[in-house]
């Protein structure tokens, strides 16, 4: 009886942590837009091929005090509409996902979206929020403090950060220029071997790495000293403008 009353206890448990979701349908999802901000912690969304955003949080505690019984959550700037500490408002296509909860509550969330809208996030210094970004194949822009990490992308991309490291792989080129800056930190980009494209490359503190034909090849991997190098692959496309004031830049040939 011990044993069944300890499985009950998971079970329900369980339940409500797998409760703690909400869903949004988007009618058309390649002309849609969804905005985020002020998520807490890291932030790992994931583009798939259904027609809901989908948030989930596992951990969160979003009930009021005893003592607010009877009352409701007041946040400036929005209401937690979403039950999950969330204000979520749609306007046309435009779907705009604020976290109200304050910095002394904390909250861990997940976002699946369809893989053909387009993203903006916007992290501040006082979160300590690293982005994951998989499988996207629509305009991403990021303004955030701390590390910008992207898989299997394809752009365009407007990415920044003042304190982090940004990571991008695309899976395919984008038609748009791309814009990449970093103050403190390495950017490291993976693009398709045949990539056309037309490089910006800036830095103040670092240096160039490239295993594509910038120069005389010297080894796998070649080092271009300099604060500025312009340069075109395969002929030339949309321009990368990449920066980072105090690392290093890589460019790498993927698949």
């Amino acid at each position: 009886m011990k044993i069944n009353i300890m499985v009950l206890g998971f079970l329900l448990t369980a339940g409500i942590a797998a409760g703690q979701e909400y869903k949004l349908a988007i009618q058309n999802t390649k002309d849609s837009k969804l905005i985020l901000a002020n998520f807490p912690h890291d932030l790992p969304i994931e583009g798939y091929s259904g027609s809901e955003i989908i948030i989930t949080s596992t951990n969160g505690d979003f009930a009021p005090p005893e003592r607010a019984k009877g009352l409701r959550p007041i946040y400036p700037g929005g209401n937690d509409n979403s039950g999950l500490g969330l204000d979520v408002e749609k306007n046309g296509n435009e779907i705009s996902v604020t976290c109200m909860l304050p910095i002394t509550k904390s909250a861990d969330y997940k976002i699946k979206v369809p893989d053909n809208l387009a993203l903006e996030i916007e992290s501040g210094c006082e979160r300590a929020s690293n982005i994951t970004v998989t499988g996207m194949k629509n305009e991403i822009d990021i303004q955030s403090c701390h590390a910008i990490d992207l898989k299997n992308v394809t752009g365009p991309l407007v990415l920044s950060t003042i304190s982090g490291n940004i990571n991008v792989t695309f899976t395919g080129m984008p038609d748009k220029p791309v814009s990449i800056n970093a103050i403190s930190g390495e950017i490291d980009i993976t693009i398709p071997a045949k990539t056309a494209a037309s490089l910006d490359l800036r830095t103040v503190g670092g240096a160039f790495y490239s295993d594509f034909d910038f120069t005389e090849p010297k080894n796998n991997m070649k080092k271009v000293v300099g604060a500025e190098l312009t340069y075109s692959i395969n002929g030339g496309g949309p321009k990368f403008t990449i920066a980072t004031v105090s690392g290093n830049v890589y460019i790498r040939k993927g698949n």
